[in-house]
């Protein structure tokens, strides 16, 4: 698992730019069966999203596979922490 920050959502590709804690930046695209888990204030957990629930700005964990010299890859797994 990665950790970052989204720093470019592109919600018509389903793709974001996520700014590692290292300075890495990797190119994610999201497909639809993707995990997405995003922060419940309510119950300070985290819960079922979509894309859609996701913000430029928002603190992420994720998981990514095929990754690609330019820093491109798939994110599998991505869950909000912020």
């Amino acid at each position: 698992m990665l950790e970052g920050r989204i720093s470019k959502l592109d919600l018509d590709r389903r793709s974001a730019v996520i700014v590692a804690t290292d300075g890495r930046e990797y190119t994610v695209s999201i497909p639809e069966e993707a995990n997405i888990e995003v922060s419940e204030l309510e119950t300070v957990g985290t819960m079922g999203g979509t894309i859609e629930d996701l913000e430029v700005g928002f603190h992420v964990v994720f998981e990514a596979k095929d990754h690609q010299p330019d820093g491109s890859c798939t994110c599998t797994n991505l869950e909000s922490i912020s």
